[in-house]
C-alpha cells in the first residue's frame, strides 16, 4: 500500500482518487512487449500509467498495424470502455517495463460517480488522446514514407525494436520494399544505425 501512496502523492491524485478509492486500488507490473489489453476483449479497470510507456495500436482491414498513440505517465486507458460500457477498442502493449494503478470499474461507480474532479480528469485525458490519435492519422495520410519512418523513431525516444522488418512495415503502413530502401538511405547518410531487431537515431 505504501507504494500506491507514493504514486498518489507524486502525481497529485488525492482529489481524483479519494481515500475510500485508494484502499481498493491495485498495482500491476507489465514487461516490455507484453499485451496489457487486447482489442475486442473485455476490460474491468481504468489504468493509470505511473511508470513506463505503452503503445495503443489497431489492425487495419488489410492486415497492417497502425500506431495510434504512445501513452506515458500520468496518462490513462480503459476510460473509454468505462464510460461507454464497451469492449476494448484497440490493443495496448507495454513499450517498456510498465507499472500501472488499476481502478476497478465497480469501485469507480460506487465512489466516484459524483466526483467532479474525477470526471474532469477523464474529460481532459480523453480529449488529449483524441487529439493525438487524429494527429497520428493525419501524419499517416499526409507525410511521405521517409518522414513517417523518421518521425516514428523520434516519437519513440529515438530508438525502436521490432520482431522483423515485415512486422515493422505493417506497423508503419509502409511496404516492405519501400521500408528497406528508407532504412538503407538513412543508414548510408549516418542518420540511423540498425542492429538486427532495433533501429536507433544517431
Amino acid at each position: 500500500m505504501k507504494k500506491i501512496d507514493k504514486y498518489i502523492t507524486s502525481f497529485n491524485l488525492d482529489d481524483i482518487l479519494i481515500k475510500e478509492v485508494q484502499e481498493k486500488l491495485l498495482i500491476k507490473h507489465f514487461k516490455k512487449g507484453e499485451y496489457i489489453l487486447e482489442a475486442h476483449k473485455g476490460a474491468n479497470s481504468i489504468y493509470f500509467i505511473v511508470e513506463g510507456t505503452v503503445e495503443v495500436s489497431c489492425i487495419l482491414d488489410n492486415g497492417n498495424q497502425i500506431c495510434l498513440n504512445v501513452l506515458k505517465p500520468l496518462e490513462i486507458f480503459g476510460d473509454i470502455e468505462y464510460i461507454n460500457k464497451e469492449e476494448v477498442l484497440f490493443d495496448v502493449v507495454a513499450k517498456s517495463n510498465v507499472v500501472v494503478l488499476l481502478l476497478p470499474f465497480q469501485v469507480a461507480r460506487e465512489h466516484l460517480s459524483d466526483n467532479i474532479n474525477f470526471w474532469k480528469f477523464l474529460a481532459i485525458e480523453g480529449n488529449k488522446k483524441l487529439l493525438n490519435t487524429n494527429r497520428a492519422i493525419f501524419y499517416k495520410s499526409t507525410l511521405k514514407a521517409k518522414d513517417i519512418f523518421l518521425k516514428y523513431v523520434e516519437d519513440n525516444n529515438g530508438e525502436i525494436t521490432f520482431k522483423s522488418l515485415d512486422e515493422l512495415s505493417g506497423r508503419l503502413n509502409i511496404s516492405y520494399r519501400n521500408l528497406t530502401r528508407i532504412i538503407a538511405f538513412y543508414t548510408k547518410n549516418g542518420t540511423i544505425i540498425k542492429d538486427r531487431n532495433s533501429i536507433k537515431i544517431l
